[in-house]
């Protein structure tokens, strides 16, 4: 996956490009198949902001971003968000249902019988309502 760690109003040093780096490959962990991802840090007055953009698979990109008084927690924040993002991503394509087939009748199954003197059937259930019984 290429990574790409830039600055916006701010000077990014290698303490913060290699923690960055650190957080954009733990998300390979979730998803091998991503191709790029772009961090962007910010710095507004007091306030840190990080983005990142996650390009994965089929034309999709997933885009988180986080603000924190710290640069590290901005980065911390956008991470968990664009794992979330991807969890979620992951969950909707996953096929859920491919063991059960619906329309097949299960041969070892018992076939449902007669009920029994003791059993009121649904018939039997409604014709006592109607009567009042």
């Amino acid at each position: 996956m290429k990574i790409l760690i830039t600055g916006r109003h701010v000077g990014v040093t290698d303490a913060m490009k290699e923690y960055a780096h650190a957080k954009a490959e733990k998300l390979t962990h979730l998803w091998d198949r991503a191709t790029s991802c772009r961090v962007t840090m910010d710095t507004d007055h007091d306030k840190h902001q990080v983005e990142m953009v996650l390009q994965v698979n089929r034309g999709h990109t997933l885009v988180a971003q986080a603000e924190s008084d710290d640069m590290y927690a901005a980065c911390d924040l956008a991470e968990q968000k664009l794992a979330q993002q991807l969890r979620k991503y992951k969950e909707r394509l996953t096929d859920h249902h491919r063991g059960e087939r619906r329309h097949e009748v299960d041969a070892s199954a018992p076939e449902p019988t007669e009920p029994s003197k003791g059993e009121d059937t649904y018939e039997d259930v409604i014709k006592d309502m109607r009567s009042g019984d």
